[in-house]
């Protein structure tokens, strides 16, 4: 049979845990390992290839997110990689105005 008492100290053991439960989740921070090196490499050699404004956007880019990676924030660099990389593979031509 279960008691009272045994009820409360379950109840109790279980706000622990649910409070607890942030602070032991790995953050995207600590997640994310990319190399920034080859990251940047692989964006340059695309960029020999690219329309000569999009190239320019991109290596821009990618210097901004080495400068991130380099100041340790892994996350928020290998967003603006992807965001280089698709910089590169756009393709849209938009319509003159007349």
């Amino acid at each position: 049979m279960i008691t009272r008492r045994t009820i409360d100290r379950l109840t109790i053991a279980t706000l622990a845990i649910a409070a607890a439960m942030p602070f032991l989740a790995i953050s995207p921070v600590q997640a994310a390992t990319i190399d920034c090196a080859a990251q940047e490499q692989a964006i340059k050699a695309s960029a020999s290839a690219a329309d000569p404004k999009a190239a320019a956007k991109a290596l821009r880019t990618a210097r901004i997110a080495a400068k991130i990676c380099a100041e340790g924030n892994g996350h928020e660099a290998a967003k603006k990689f992807k965001l280089a990389e698709s910089q590169l593979g756009s393709t849209v031509q938009l319509a003159d105005r007349r």
